[in-house]
Formats: C-alpha cells, structure tokens, sequence
C-alpha cells in the first residue's frame, strides 16, 4: 500500500494529522492494515486515532464488524448513528452519515427531525423500536424492559449486544473528533443549529 495515499486532507486543532513521514513503525502497520480493509486512506476519527495505532486498529475492526456482522440492518444503524451524532453535537459524523442514512432508506423528514433534536414522526415500527432503545440509553444510561423486549424480539440477544455496542462505538468516535475539535471539510454542512432545537 502507498502510504502517501493516507495522507490526511482534514484538520484538527488539537491533534493534527500525523505526517506521512512521521510515522512510526506501528503506525505504518496500522495504516497499511486500515488500507487493506478499507481499501481507502484513513480519514476523520481514524487520523485521531492514529497517535494510539492498536487503538486505531481495534476501533477499525469494530467499524468493520458493524459494518459487514452486525445483527442491526443498516437503515437501523444509521438512523441510531444520526442520534448519537446530534447527542455529541458532533457535525463531522453527522456530515459523514447523513448521506449514508439517506442511501439506506432514512426518510428526509427523519433526518431533519433528528437533526433538530425531535422524534421523527410517522417511524415504522424497527424504526421507532431502534430509536427508543438508543434514545434512551443515551439519556437514562439505561433501557426499560419494555424497550429491552422490543429490540430483543426482532433482533435477539445478538440484536441487543450489537444495538449497544453501535451505541457505545459512534459515542466514542464522537468523542475522539470533538477532544481533537475535528474540522469538517470547507463548505461542508454540519448538524442544523436552531435555537428552537430540543432533545426528545
């Protein structure tokens, strides 16, 4: 793999992309595995992460597992992924993501509702099952059994444990780019900011 390719094209305030050739040994190791896999240059959290390469690399593998083994359907997923990102007020998983949701099937309405911190209305029935599991683990730190059933019904113990972990994951990229204050790309659009916004 070319090492240049992964050069990052995005900034952070405080823990700036590593210069190619700056690497060290392990963090070329990383990078060469991360190109293998993803067949694509490291980019946003990952660049952050790079200053821990085995963190970079288990936190990519996870990416991958949610990605490709997950018991939670992808339209799910990015549904559960938008909520967190607004939680976090993280606009560059939310600029990353609103693309993918819609391509999954997420409504427009719903992701304009996320995005002004709101329940989207008229949710099927996994949608809103998803969306009150995340919801409220997000804010209670916790789910109720009725909430638990939902989730483990139509997805099973393996539909819970991954529901969480998708949680707990984007809550931890999150976290990653706003301690490095990650910048979006120029003009890039970020979460809508309203004054009137609330969270559900």
């Amino acid at each position: 793999m070319n090492l240049l390719a992964s050069q990052a094209t995005q900034a952070a305030d405080r823990l700036p992309a590593i210069p190619v050739d700056q690497y060290s040994a392990e963090q070329k190791q990383a990078v060469t595995q991360y190109e293998a896999v993803r067949k694509a240059p490291i980019f946003g959290p990952f660049e952050v992460m790079l200053y821990s390469p085995a963190m970079m690399t288990n936190a990519r593998e996870v990416g991958d597992y949610m990605k490709a083994g997950s018991a939670i359907p992808r339209n799910l997923a990015e549904l559960a992924i938008l909520y967190i990102a607004k939680d976090w007020n993280q606009d560059y998983v939310w600029h990353q993501h609103v693309p993918l949701a819609l391509k999954a099937g997420i409504n427009q309405s719903h992701v304009d509702a996320l995005g002004h911190g709101q329940k989207p209305a008229n949710m099927n029935d996994d949608e809103d099952a998803v969306y009150a599991f995340v919801s409220e683990l997000v804010r209670n730190h916790q789910v109720g059994d009725q909430t638990f059933d939902r989730i483990n019904r139509r997805f099973g113990n393996k539909g819970v444990v991954d529901l969480t972990s998708l949680t707990a994951f984007y809550a931890h990229l999150s976290m990653q780019l706003n301690v490095a204050k990650f910048k979006l790309p120029p003009g890039a659009a970020g979460i809508p900011r309203r004054a009137e916004a609330v969270k559900p």
